[in-house]
């Protein structure tokens, strides 16, 4: 599995919205502005499912995703697969998170991404490069 650096989760964490691709099993690409994400671990991020509609139904059709984002301290996109979580540790630790953050926020599932690979995003010569 890959392992995010440093610099992928500190530009991560200081960015506010990141957004969401998922595609349908036909190819159909969707793409959501999310806010609530985090670092789960340095190969794991975690999405918490507030809203999606169109994005879950294609989670359950294609387990492949991306969430690209760029912040004051650059942007990546990473690219995974994900597991959908609606009971158990992840999902209840995911609840109590989301309830610090903002209590009026009903999660209906926890999206674990297990990291794939990450990309470059700043214009250059190396955008879109693989770097991890």
């Amino acid at each position: 599995m890959v392992k995010l650096t440093a610099e992928v989760k500190e530009s991560l964490a200081a960015t506010k919205t990141a957004y969401f691709a998922t595609a349908a099993k036909d190819g159909t690409p969707n793409v959501v502005p999310i806010g609530a994400y985090k670092v789960l671990d340095d190969e794991t991020l975690l999405i918490s499912n507030q809203y999606f509609n169109k994005t879950l139904a294609n989670m359950k059709e294609n387990a492949k995703v991306a969430l690209s984002f760029w912040g004051d301290k650059g942007g990546f996109q990473i690219k995974g697969t994900i597991t959908i979580h609606t009971s158990g540790k992840i999902f209840t630790d995911d609840v109590a998170w989301v309830k610090s953050l903002k209590p009026t926020l009903e999660p209906k599932a926890a999206i674990t991404m297990k990291i794939t690979g990450v990309y470059i995003l700043k214009p250059g010569p190396d955008a879109g490069k693989k770097i991890l």
